[in-house]
């Protein structure tokens, strides 16, 4: 069975009251990632990451959209 992702915002325009959005992020000097938990606009997710980068240089922060799988 193949799985298809779902999302709730648009991936190619980035609205700023897109819906769907969470802030991503990832250690700049290793193969540590992760997600903070919470679903927001692609505006707030946008704030929120670069308030998060300003307090903690060392991960980098950014809007990521949230994919749910759903099987087809």
């Amino acid at each position: 069975m193949a799985t298809k992702l779902n999302a709730k915002g648009d991936a190619l325009w980035r609205r700023a009251n897109d819906p769907g959005y969470r802030v991503g992020w990832r250690v700049k000097y290793g193969f540590e990632k992760g997600h903070v938990d919470g679903e927001m606009s692609y505006a707030e997710a946008k704030s929120k990451a670069a308030a998060l980068q300003a307090a903690d240089p060392e991960k980098v922060y950014f809007p990521e959209l949230i994919l749910t799988p759903t099987q087809a």
